[in-house]
């Protein structure tokens, strides 16, 4: 037995017809497309004594995502309500259907994908094809 796309169709309500879910995976300059994307992106981590820099998955960790912006402003414009609705999403997504095995990280191609809101993107595709990937590679 498999999961096929009509069973993730079904259990998830996620859209199956559309466009493809195709982007670059391409993590080069992520902190500063997730600045003009959020207005902000995790720091750097520090280099100890000259040593070598920790390799840091492009994205953020889930608890950098709740510390800065778990609650929207009140006088949030549209602006900055978007801002907080494409975090939320992309928090959302990275916690359920594309998890990964650290359980700590959320992606961020995840939040690129995010970048045009109205987009009829065929992410229950998206879902079965990472749900695959991520099997092979247990």
């Amino acid at each position: 037995m498999t999961v096929t796309l009509q069973d993730v169709s079904m259990i998830t309500a996620l859209p199956i017809e559309g466009k493809p879910l195709c982007m670059s995976t391409d993590s080069e300059g992520w902190r500063h497309q997730m600045e003009a994307l959020i207005g902000m992106s995790p720091q750097e981590p520090e280099v100890e004594d000259g040593g070598k820099k920790d390799r840091v998955p492009a994205g953020a960790t889930f608890t950098w995502i709740a510390a800065n912006f778990a609650h929207c402003p009140q006088d949030a414009d549209d602006e900055v309500i978007q801002r907080y609705a494409r975090v939320y999403m992309w928090y959302v997504i990275s916690r359920t259907i594309f998890a990964d095995g650290t359980c700590k990280n959320a992606p961020w191609m995840w939040l690129k994908a995010l970048t045009v809101l109205d987009n009829k993107f065929s992410w229950g595709s998206a879902a079965l094809a990472y749900l695959y990937r991520q099997v092979i590679n247990c």
